[in-house]
């Protein structure tokens, strides 16, 4: 028997691979995503009112729109598994995943896109899943008349601290630095104008204590104060150890692209988070946008083996 081989393999599950997984089918690609979380880090997100016109929708409702939405083809199948190996051999690519298949492909896209970033504070690593949690609409009902926390200066920590607002009992924002990295206006002035949220500019977290659960936490100023939980919003980190063996170029951890989406690597495209990007800007919108060039272009590519 012929062992099948796909036209192109998308690893990951988030809204870049969906959106590339919609364009391979619309190619007639014979595809497969592969991915362990549906939908990605856009589950984390508890309100998207930026995206054109799908006003007020959660990420995981988001979520459902996409994936439902990627269904109706039946040209890309769908593996929610997690991938563990990949090689090249003679211009095709060799997938294994953790419940044992191996998948063969003649082109890739990476879309793993990126995780949230530890904070290495002390204590911290002992109280994660006892009021240290890096994901704010997972576990902030958790915390409804409570003090909390909040690590970051960005974007995900004042929206973070804006979502506690309407659960906690009072919500602290701690900055190491002394304004916001957020250039959104609009978010900064709802933070600042909000009564239940204090922001703490050019001040670290140096030790979380308790006994069973978080209770307090100590700071650089060595004030303590009294919280039941930490959350941490203090960046991403790209998922691009799998495929450091292709020989693809890397931006610090990030892939490197062109307009095309094409990785140094030919048959190897890469789109979302993971990447550098057409621009720092990180959003659903972008992400999908590459998802969009990184099928189009491994369309092009396959034309041409």
């Amino acid at each position: 028997m012929e062992e099948k081989i796909f036209d192109l393999a998308i690893i990951g599950f988030g809204p870049a691979a969906i959106t590339a997984g919609i364009y391979a089918s619309r190619y007639k690609l014979n595809s497969m995503i592969i991915g362990k979380t549906k939908g990605g880090m856009i589950t984390t997100a508890h309100l998207m009112d930026n995206y054109p016109g799908i006003e007020d929708v959660s990420g995981i409702d988001f979520t459902d729109k996409i994936v439902k939405h990627l269904e109706k083809y039946k040209e890309c199948k769908i593996k929610e598994d997690e991938v563990i190996g990949i090689s090249e051999i003679d211009n095709n690519f060799f997938i294994s995943t953790k419940d044992g298949e191996n998948i063969k492909s003649k082109s890739l896209i990476i879309a793993t896109g990126t995780e949230k970033r530890k904070a290495n504070i002390k204590g911290e690593k002992e109280f994660i899943g006892k009021g240290v949690t890096y994901c704010t609409t997972c576990d902030g009902f958790l915390y409804k008349n409570k003090k909390v926390v909040v690590l970051g200066s960005g974007d995900s920590a004042f929206n973070s601290a804006l979502y506690l607002s309407n659960i906690a009992e009072k919500v602290y924002l701690i900055c190491r630095k002394c304004s916001p990295s957020t250039e959104n206006k609009n978010l900064i002035e709802k933070v600042e104008e909000n009564e239940k949220i204090e922001i703490l500019y050019e001040t670290e977290v140096e030790e979380i204590k308790g006994e069973k659960m978080v209770e307090k936490i100590i700071t650089n100023k060595k004030e303590e104060i009294e919280v039941s939980g930490v959350f941490i919003e203090i960046g991403l980190i790209p998922q691009s150890v799998l495929f450091q063996n292709l020989n693809i170029e890397f931006e610090n951890n990030f892939i490197k692209i062109n307009k095309y989406c094409e990785t140094s690597k030919k048959g190897v495209f890469a789109a979302g988070d993971i990447t550098t990007g057409f621009c720092e800007l990180k959003q659903v919108i972008t992400a999908e946008a590459m998802g969009a060039v990184s099928a189009t272009y491994a369309n092009k590519y396959l034309k041409t083996k």
